[in-house]
């Protein structure tokens, strides 16, 4: 093993650094098969206002899945950087781990930390990240949290700002007990007593069972079961959090009022749940998640303050990385899914 020399910014010894790691690889867009697990894979190199961390757990998410069938921003970043170029590719942009080389002031080796990278590259035994990305881990957060909560964390308190619920205003959330959702639903049930909002549920009876773990069911406005064939109600609803999109965004779209917002997290069907609502004269606007740091430590805090509860479903190994996202795209988690990063 090599041992980097002494980094100036922080003047603390670097720990041993192997030279090669194991990573799960692309070299082509497809089904879960299309990653190989293997080793004798590079080392990230490090750049200015970067850290290097060992990786302990990468959180997966639907925008992984998509990549990996060669949809999205992300699987276009990965053609035109690593394909094009006959390069494979490393997915995953959740991550938590520990700080084994340092080129910031701002952390030091040793330092438990997290980020959403949104460049890849978490599916790895040790990857490269910005600073303005990462934040340290609070000492009550385990790094199992912390590896699950990156995008799907800063998604939710994003999207809660970037949605502007307004007092009394009735929201309607679908996918409540999802990665995002199951986070989401929580904050919406912190503004029902702080801002007396009304809150509706669309999820499976089974979710809303389980929703119980996470928030008083007694509190919300009402719960619509999406399995039954007859349709929703219209409930003149202000808002719909729509974290589905296409069939079931649509769908979803007779709850609401005339002239009601949507803010829907799949942006690829902002077009669809526009030509849909146009009668209504609907408000459709689309998110995704924006990297920051300091978001990154707000909803870590918020964990850390038993303000939010993370429910982590599964944890596979590293190696195991087909069938985790054989698991992700049944759609049916409650909470979240996570690779365990292991020699």
């Amino acid at each position: 093993m090599a041992t980097p020399a002494t980094n100036d910014n922080n003047q603390q010894p670097q720990l041993p650094i192997p030279s090669t790691q194991h990573a799960a690889l692309i070299r082509e867009f497809g089904e879960p098969e299309v990653m190989i697990y293997q080793d004798g894979v590079d080392i990230p190199e490090l750049q200015d206002d970067q850290v290097l961390v060992k990786v302990a757990y990468a959180g997966i998410n639907p925008v992984d899945y998509k990549t990996r069938q060669g949809k999205g921003w992300g699987a276009e970043n990965i053609q035109k950087q690593k394909f094009d170029n006959d390069q494979p590719a490393i997915l995953g942009f959740d991550v938590s781990g520990t700080v084994v080389s340092s080129n910031s002031d701002a952390f030091a080796v040793g330092d438990r930390v997290a980020a959403l990278t949104f460049t890849g590259g978490c599916y790895a035994q040790y990857v490269a990240v910005d600073t303005k990305m990462l934040a340290k881990v609070p000492e009550n957060v385990t790094l199992e949290q912390a590896g699950a909560l990156p995008c799907i964390g800063q998604t939710a308190i994003q999207f809660v700002d970037f949605a502007d619920i307004q007092a009394g205003e009735h929201v309607v959330i679908n996918a409540p007990a999802g990665g995002v959702g199951h986070l989401l639903i929580q904050l919406l049930m912190d503004k029902v007593s702080r801002d007396d909002i009304k809150v509706t549920v669309i999820c499976s009876p089974e979710k809303y069972a389980k929703l119980g773990e996470l928030i008083d069911t007694d509190k919300l406005a009402g719960w619509i079961d999406y399995t039954k064939d007859e349709a929703f109600p219209d409930l003149q609803a202000d808002v719909l959090l729509d974290l589905v999109g296409d069939e079931a965004g649509v769908r979803a779209l007779s709850v609401l009022k005339s002239g009601a917002r949507v803010n829907v997290l799949p942006t690829i069907w902002v077009d669809k749940l526009k030509e849909a609502g146009k009668e209504k004269n609907l408000e459709v606007s689309g998110y995704k998640a924006q990297r920051s740091g300091d978001d990154m430590a707000r909803v870590l805090q918020q964990v850390a303050d038993g303000q939010l509860t993370l429910k982590i479903q599964k944890i596979y190994p590293l190696s195991e990385i087909v069938a985790a996202h054989h698991e992700l795209q049944k759609g049916d988690a409650f909470g979240k899914i996570v690779l365990a990063a292991s020699e």
